[in-house]
């Protein structure tokens, strides 16, 4: 039998559709999106947290990768809705001030039943934690908006939240469920909007383990490609394997025509 052909495109986007949201990654990136949104359902899915949902969308929409609010999927969308159909939408947010408009939802309460570690917090030191760490000694769930090892700035790569997250849990002996890229809870949602299975999404980016890989072994298809953060055999450093290893997302029409062609010859 064959694979199901991809109906709906996940584009991360620092590193693979804009160098960290203030320029185009290759210079046709707008006009390969409106090609690809004539043909396939299109999301852009960043774990970006260190700013607001309202501002990745303004900053997309001023290159004009973007025509939606609802094409931007971001990690605290999926906590939102996580934690209300939990009942968990009070604790400890960490948190730094340029995201805290999209948390209006979350009620900070020392005593609440969820501590969430929401963006980087390059800022904090360790005593600042140590709240946190009690919270979760105590019983408190521990939600993490993504898990990423680093990510790239124009001075080199730094830290995400995965180090933070992982500090947390070695002291509390308490695991972070992880609410971005590649949590099953945004994949499935992503995929139960639009009516479809996880096998019709195709995840594009540039982080081999949490784009390619992780989407992989959620059963979609994972591409890699070979910019922003992509560091030369990191293709070969996660199992399972990215499906694709692209040099860039320019060469993305051409793969999916290639996907089409085979199908499409399988079908016959």
């Amino acid at each position: 039998m064959s694979a199901a052909p991809p109906r709906l495109l996940c584009f991360d986007v620092d590193g693979t559709l804009a160098d960290r949201f203030v320029r185009p990654t290759v210079s046709n990136a707008a006009a390969l999106l409106r090609e690809l949104r004539a043909r396939y359902s299109v999301r852009l899915v960043s774990n970006a947290t260190s700013e607001s949902h309202s501002r990745l969308f303004e900053l997309l929409h001023g290159l004009d990768l973007i025509d939606a609010p609802r094409e931007l999927v971001t990690p605290v969308r999926t906590a939102q809705r996580v934690l209300e159909a939990r009942g968990e939408t009070a604790g400890l947010l960490l948190c730094e001030e340029a995201a805290r408009g999209d948390f209006a939802w979350f009620r900070e309460d020392p005593e609440g039943p969820a501590v969430v570690l929401a963006t980087e917090a390059h800022t904090l030191r360790i005593a600042d934690l140590q709240p946190a760490f009690r919270r979760l000694q105590a019983g408190a769930k521990f939600y993490a908006l993504q898990k990423n090892r680093y990510y790239a700035r124009k001075s080199g790569l730094v830290t995400d939240l995965g180090p933070v997250a992982a500090f947390l849990e070695y002291a509390s002996g308490r695991r972070a469920e992880n609410l971005g890229k590649p949590s099953p809870l945004l994949f499935e949602s992503l995929a139960a909007e639009e009516g479809l299975a996880l096998s019709e999404l195709v995840m594009i980016g540039d982080d081999a383990e949490f784009d390619a890989s992780g989407a992989a072994a959620l059963g979609l298809r994972g591409v890699l490609v070979r910019t922003g953060k992509y560091r030369p055999g990191d293709e070969l450093r996660f199992a399972p394997p990215p499906t694709a290893v692209l040099d860039s997302v320019a060469a993305l029409p051409a793969w999916l025509e290639s996907l089409e062609s085979a199908s499409s010859t399988q079908n016959a």
